[in-house]
């Protein structure tokens, strides 16, 4: 069995999450529970197989060999049920950057795309970066949180052209059922709207819960839709840069395909060989890590009805990621920042950058060690507790 109790010593790395924190949250030393990467040393095999990489003298133009291709296929098919065909893949260095040569190649400027807040930060910030317009379906909250049909289709009716869905959704750890998938594209396939299916999260599944691809959900679904993908999340290996979308519909595939070749981009060669490794021999340390994680999720449960009984928190169906409700202490939501990192000591993620719905909130990252969360809500407690 693995073990996930040892904590990297990550700082002096360039490691956004802990070498950032004096500049952004103006303290070196805060304890950062916040970016979602993770702490944990990476699975042996791949750190083995980028050494023995490095030691190859030569780092030039590379390609996309028939294993890394036969990597994906293969856990796709074993993890999700889910088949893909070679020619349906196409490689981009990130989830985020895929997204945006998606509606690059699908949309126009002024094109209106519509997100279901509170959400990822980036659903926000993409589609303003290429002048698109935002339209929103807040989440609502029904005893854990739901898509809001209603509004949904309202949206739809606007003119919405594409929508980005989260699933499984960061921050609330949402795993979306059979019957809501159907949903969504039995009315985005009503009203000509693309979507754009962010499944990066997708092997950080809690027992109980079971992933859907969106291509899976019927061929409307698969008319309709492009799925991003990746290792980054579920293996720590964001900074390798190595991506996919999968794309059935052939004509939506070659606009994109296009719109990737105007830019020249692709993924680098370590990125192909750690997606190989970690999808042939990664299988026996994710089921160990889903089980330290669900053990994280569960004491953060406990120690906040305990310790903190005035924020609300609930079990996450997914991700690495727990949606805190500090809304009862009535703060702001700067003050409420400001008393965590400037009182508590800890870094977290601000509600408020992922919707106006995140006002109250914050995200919690229980992806490192069971120390360095305790860590945390302890000093949480101290500055909010009684």
């Amino acid at each position: 069995m693995y073990e996930f109790d040892r904590l990297l010593e990550r700082k002096g790395t360039d490691s956004i999450k802990w070498d950032t924190l004096g500049e952004l949250y103006g303290d070196p030393d805060l304890t950062p529970l916040w970016v979602a990467d993770t702490d944990f040393p990476v699975l042996p095999d791949l750190e083995r197989a980028l050494s023995e990489r490095a030691t190859n003298a030569t780092f030039g133009y590379t390609f996309a060999g028939e294993e890394y291709y036969k990597s994906v296929i293969d856990w796709n098919a074993s993890r999700n049920r889910l088949r893909i065909a070679k020619e349906e893949m196409l490689d981009v260095p990130g989830v985020v950057c895929g997204i945006s040569f998606v509606l690059a190649a699908l949309t126009k400027p002024k094109d209106k795309v519509l997100i279901c807040p509170p959400v990822y930060p980036p659903f926000f910030a993409a589609p303003k970066a290429l002048g698109r317009e935002l339209l929103f379906s807040p989440l609502r909250r029904a005893g854990r949180y739901e898509m809001d049909f209603d509004v949904f289709e309202s949206r739809l009716k606007e003119g919405a052209k594409a929508f980005i869905l989260c699933s499984p959704h960061n921050p609330v750890g949402r795993v979306w059922e059979k019957s809501e998938l159907e949903k969504i594209a039995e009315l985005c396939a009503r009203y000509g709207v693309l979507v754009i299916s962010d499944e990066i999260h997708s092997d950080l599944i809690f027992p109980g819960h079971k992933h859907i691809p969106f291509l899976n959900v019927s061929p409307k679904a698969e008319e309709i839709s492009v799925t991003a993908m990746a290792p980054s999340k579920t293996f720590n290996v964001a900074g390798l840069k190595a991506s996919y979308l999968i794309v059935r519909n052939p004509e939506i595939r070659e606009k994109i395909r296009e719109t990737l070749e105007q830019f020249h981009v692709g993924v680098n060669l370590f990125g192909y060989k750690a997606t190989e490794v970690v999808y042939r021999k990664g299988e026996r340390w994710l089921e160990d890590l889903l089980v330290y994680l669900e053990g994280n999720a569960r004491s953060v449960l406990s120690f906040v009805e305990s310790r903190l009984p005035q924020v609300e928190a609930y079990m996450p169906e997914s991700t690495y990621l727990m949606w805190l409700d500090f809304s009862a202490y009535g703060l702001e939501q700067q003050s409420l920042m400001k008393k965590l990192a400037g009182e508590a000591k800890v870094a977290l993620n601000s509600g408020k950058t992922f919707g106006e719905e995140g006002e109250g909130h914050v995200r919690l990252n229980i992806g490192t060690t069971r120390a360095l969360i305790q860590e945390g809500l302890e000093k949480i407690a101290a500055a909010f507790g009684a």
